[in-house]
């Protein structure tokens, strides 16, 4: 933006120098100075539109700080850069634990299963068991380690992800074992760490819950492929057991 400016006004002045030496080198072809200085007037004109543009366009960007990535998610502020979030944010399926969205969930709630999966109980449920050889109907939020919105059932109209829990290609590893010991009605965090995620890929027909459309599998494909060797990394996923038969 700094640059830009300087540029155009140089440019500028220099199509006015050219415009008086037309005048000057010829005076007796006034017709031919007339085209010429239209033809340069109409450039200078242009050239003073776009500077116009640009300037406006970088008043409107340093005025709002726009950036896609600032975008709000679920109704809660964008974090900060730094990797740690506050719990209000990422509170993000509080309307399925039918709780206080601003509720935190206490550091004593997690636990971490032998193969690395940490679960959570959001809401512990009353009904049938989830255990292996179960069909289960469950609604799910998936998000980035840090906190940032992927998908969810309700994005596809609330249309439930249905597995038998321990059946090879039905659920991707973490949810398989993170969803184990639910009862219907509760709703319960899961922080699976990629290994457990989407690693035979985001496809049809692949494990899931799948996100649907281009840029949410692509999200997701960044975590298995870039992310899949950075400490700490794991796929945020939330869900609620709606039906066990």
């Amino acid at each position: 933006m700094k640059t830009t400016a300087p540029v155009l006004t140089a440019a500028l002045a220099l199509i006015s120098q050219s415009e008086a030496f037309l005048v000057n080198t010829y005076p007796n072809k006034s017709a031919r100075c007339a085209t010429e200085l239209d033809a340069t007037s109409n450039r200078r004109d242009v050239l003073s539109s776009a500077s116009s543009g640009m300037l406006l366009l970088g008043v409107t960007l340093m005025s709002t700080g726009a950036s896609p990535a600032q975008a709000k998610v679920e109704g809660y502020a964008p974090p900060s850069k730094t990797k740690a979030l506050g719990e209000e944010y990422r509170q993000g399926t509080a309307a399925l634990a039918d709780m206080d969205e601003m509720a935190p969930v206490p550091r004593e709630a997690y636990k971490k299963l032998a193969s690395g999966v940490t679960i959570a109980d959001l809401r512990v449920g009353t009904g049938e068991t989830a255990e292996v050889g179960k069909k289960c109907n469950v609604q799910w939020v998936l998000r980035k380690s840090n906190g940032y919105f992927v998908d969810s059932s309700e994005v596809g109209g609330g249309v439930p992800f249905i597995f038998t829990v321990g059946e090879k290609g039905g659920a991707i590893e973490g949810v398989d074992e993170g969803i184990r010991g639910m009862k219907v009605g509760g709703t319960r965090r899961l922080l699976i760490p990629v290994e457990k995620g989407y690693v035979e890929g985001l496809e049809d027909g692949k494990p899931g819950p799948l996100p649907v459309g281009f840029g949410p599998r692509q999200q997701m494909r960044r975590v298995q492929g870039l992310r899949k060797d950075v400490p700490g990394e794991y796929i945020f996923l939330e869900v609620q057991l709606t039906k066990v038969r």
